[in-house]
């Protein structure tokens, strides 16, 4: 089932001023997409599905019924009665007609398409919409692009406030989203605490700028929950066509890899897709650094010299190789000097020429917490002691 082209044919129904100006706009449609707009006006107003080569010959003559009955009765008869009334008489395709408020059956669609919780729309109905928007971006040379969202720290939400509140936090943002966007672009829940936007007839500068207008509207939102007030951030990933890859499948891997350069980035922020390996944005950085193999009573400690750092880990230069998987300590001195203690797991050992090795850390922030607990609890061992 088409849900964009029944949602469409929906909208002409009840905004049209008559039968005739209905018609007129299902043609209009019919000439420049194809027969798939009569497959779906054939499901949408009788419930079955016709033959496609079939469809264009059965619309024309339910038209010509139309005016006949209307002819013959003196008034106009509305589409849907003269569809059903040729295609049971006139045809075997249709037994049992029967009828259904428009209405009710938009009512029918939206809960197809959309989100419960947000009012976006859901994820099926992203795919499809995303699906024919790269076909007609390829068929026109037009540009669009994607934006994905992802709330920072969700899970501290739901864990410090509870799930209702995560809840509650979810339909903010969606409130947002909808406030922001253009009629034409389509907001959808991608799944979780993840927002997707496809942004139509728009390269990767101007939906920079979109994305910043948004993470500023969100970053000064105010969320009540139960006499509580809580604040959130979202962290944002683009991706254009045709610019970045004409392929929709690489498309949106590109908006969820930028996502994750965003996270790297320290969160709150937008970065445009670019190619690079690494998911986290890296800073070159030259120190002395002290590295330390954990689980050892008695490891030695290494000198080396930084190259570079993130939120997901390090990499520096040492004298001594380390093992592959080794839980070590690394401390680096910031600006004023005083060192800061990561704590991770060894994953690249390369060796030069002249002695050196590069040692690639990534950070366990589980690891640094667990040592930060039993450090604390020492402490307060120590003062019951006292």
């Amino acid at each position: 089932m088409d849900l964009i082209l029944k949602k469409t044919l929906i909208g002409f129904m009840l905004e049209s001023r008559n039968d005739d100006s209905f018609i007129k706009k299902i043609n209009r449609l019919y000439n420049t997409a194809g027969v798939e707009v009569l497959l779906t006006v054939f499901r949408l107003l009788a419930g079955i599905d016709i033959p496609p080569e079939k469809c264009s010959l059965h619309w024309e003559r339910t038209q010509m019924h139309r005016q006949k009955l209307s002819d013959l009765l003196g008034r106009n008869v509305d589409i849907a009665t003269a569809l059903c009334d040729y295609l049971q008489s006139a045809t075997n395709f249709l037994s049992h007609p029967r009828l259904i408020e428009a209405r009710e059956y938009e009512n029918v669609i939206h809960e197809t398409i959309n989100d419960k919780l947000t009012g976006l729309f859901n994820r099926p109905y992203f795919d499809e919409a995303f699906n024919q928007q790269v076909a007609l971006a390829k068929r026109y040379k037009e540009d669009f692009t994607l934006l994905f969202l992802d709330i920072d720290n969700f899970k501290d939400i739901n864990d410090t406030f509870g799930h209702l509140a995560g809840d509650a936090a979810l339909r903010e943002i969606a409130a947002v989203i909808l406030k922001e966007k253009r009629d034409s672009d389509i907001a959808a829940r991608f799944g979780g605490e993840e927002f997707v936007l496809l942004m139509t007839h728009t390269d990767n500068v101007n939906a920079l700028s979109f994305a910043e207008r948004l993470r500023k509207q969100v970053e000064m939102l105010e969320i009540s929950y139960r006499d509580q007030i809580f604040r959130l951030t979202i962290s944002g990933g683009i991706a254009s066509f045709p610019f970045n890859s004409e392929d929709p499948k690489q498309l949106l891997q590109m908006a969820d890899s930028a996502v994750y350069l965003a996270k790297g980035a320290g969160k709150n922020t937008i970065c445009l897709f670019k190619e690079e390996k690494r998911r986290y944005l890296r800073i070159k950085i030259q120190q002395p650094v002290l590295a330390k193999e954990l689980d050892f009573n008695n490891s030695a400690t290494f000198t080396g010299t930084s190259k570079d750092i993130c939120v997901g880990g390090i990499l520096f230069e040492n004298n001594c190789p380390l093992p592959i998987g080794a839980l070590i300590k690394v401390q680096v001195p910031v600006n004023d000097g005083t060192p800061v203690m990561l704590i991770g797991t060894v994953v690249r050992v390369e060796a030069f020429d002249n002695g050196k090795y590069d040692i690639g850390m990534t950070t366990s922030f589980k690891e640094m917490d667990k040592i930060a607990n039993h450090e604390i609890a020492g402490i307060l061992r120590s003062g019951n002691m006292a």
